[in-house]
């Protein structure tokens, strides 16, 4: 007995099944049930075999077991959930209604459930007109009893009365906890196998990780290696032996080798950012930008640029990595220096719409119009840098849940502009409260 009903729930209501079709399949196994338990009490009170109440149970009982069969043989769960609806619930219920006891008996409670079941089983365009029919055919119900039968209930007694709503209210209760009980079993399982997927994809990503890490290791080495040799053979080869087209050779060779180790070391670095979640904490915002400024105001003076910071008062705190985020502006000042000369670099820092908005302008020569889309991906740079800093800021301020964006006109300059929450406006910053 134990194992026939295993063996029958797991057939009928798995986890791995749509909770559309475990619905369908609780809807039609209640009907059949309380088809037959209707007819029966129909017939123990009334004996009266051509009762159509009696023929009514007993047929939608038959129809739902058949419906049942046909759908789990033939795979054709859609179909059969429309023939549910527009069989059951358009013209079974109905008819119940006024073979019953009408809007006083306990139909009108199973009209609830015909509402909730076509929401679970339909999809877009037939959910939203099957329940328009719906509603129409059930107020027509009440209005067409009220004005034509009067009343259709025919209970002797309170207690009777008492009993059908009673009923009603027991076994629609029911099939509601059962439905969001199906709903959370699927809901459940869904969330194992997503933290399943998380733990493959963040193992995935260490190993990305660790992977670029050892490559960029051993990579390092021969590249020393490479620029060791070239100063060596530098320094033996005269000018003066007409050999200057072998030291443009190996000042090139030196220079690649130079940017090969940059590039490597931007890709390891902006892989790490993106694999590993570190602590966050609170930060002074605006102490990190006055600090970063002050790095990098020495550099700005020997290309004869003016360094102006404006930062609001009583800038809020965010919730980050310092030594992360703190890289970009820096980064992004470090650029701004790199295309201006004898010009202004302005930095300003704003509080706006439940953030911090840092704007770093320059009067430099600007980018150029088609490098412009670009200058967020990796390995592209317009003036034979490594290419991965500007990417690396994205990554940084993405990861703070922030956004950038990079204005240029060339020859009038550069405006980029990154914004943060601030502390409390995220959910990680709240669990650390």
């Amino acid at each position: 007995m134990k194992k026939s009903i295993k063996r029958f729930l797991n057939t009928y209501f798995n986890e791995q099944l749509d909770l559309s079709v475990q619905v369908f399949h609780l809807l039609g196994f209640i009907g059949v049930v309380l088809g037959f338990v209707n007819a029966a009490f129909e017939l123990f009170t009334e004996w009266d075999w051509t009762s159509w109440h009696i023929i009514l149970n007993v047929g939608s009982s038959f129809f739902a077991l058949f419906l049942i069969c046909f759908a789990k043989r033939t795979g054709r769960y859609r179909f059969c959930f429309l023939i549910t609806v527009i069989v059951v619930f358009l013209m079974v219920f109905p008819a119940l209604f006024f073979t019953g006891n009408g809007y006083r008996g306990l139909l009108p409670m199973f009209f609830v459930l015909a509402f909730i079941f076509t929401t679970l089983m339909l999809d877009r365009w037939q959910r939203v007109f099957f329940l328009a029919a719906e509603l129409a055919a059930y107020i027509s119900c009440f209005f067409v009893e009220h004005f034509m039968f009067g009343q259709l209930a025919n209970f002797d007694t309170n207690m009777e009365n008492m009993l059908d709503i009673l009923a009603g209210l027991v076994g629609v209760g029911s099939m509601l906890v059962i439905i969001v009980t199906l709903h959370i079993r699927i809901h459940n399982r869904q969330r194992r196998k997503l933290d399943e997927q998380n733990a493959v994809l963040a193992q995935a990503s260490r190993a990305k990780t660790e992977f670029l890490q050892d490559i960029g290791h051993e990579i390092r080495n021969p590249l020393q290696v490479i620029s060791y040799g070239v100063d060596f053979m530098r320094s033996r080869i005269s000018q003066e032996s007409g050999t200057e087209e072998m030291l443009g050779a190996l000042n090139a060779i030196q220079e690649e080798a130079v940017r090969l180790g940059l590039m490597i070391n931007g890709m390891v670095e902006l892989a790490t950012m993106s694999g590993n979640p570190a602590s966050r904490v609170k930060v002074d915002f605006a102490a990190m930008l006055r600090r970063s400024a002050e790095t990098l105001r020495i550099e700005a003076e020997s290309k004869h640029n003016v360094l102006h910071v404006h930062i609001g008062p009583d800038l809020p705190p965010v919730y980050a990595v310092t030594e992360q985020l703190e890289r970009v502006p820096i980064n992004l000042l470090q650029n701004a220096m790199n295309a201006t000369e004898c010009g202004v670099i302005c930095l300003e820092a704003f509080f706006a719409a439940g953030g911090i908005t840092v704007k770093i302008r320059d009067n430099g020569t600007g980018i150029a119009p088609e490098l412009l889309p670009h200058v967020f991906e990796r390995g592209v740079s317009g003036r034979n840098g490594k290419g991965y800093g500007l990417s690396i800021c994205k990554t940084i301020v993405e990861a703070h849940s922030g956004v950038i964006e990079i204005e240029s006109e060339p020859g009038k300059g550069t405006t980029a502009t990154f914004t943060v929450p601030i502390y409390g406006g995220q959910g990680e910053a709240r669990e650390h409260e």
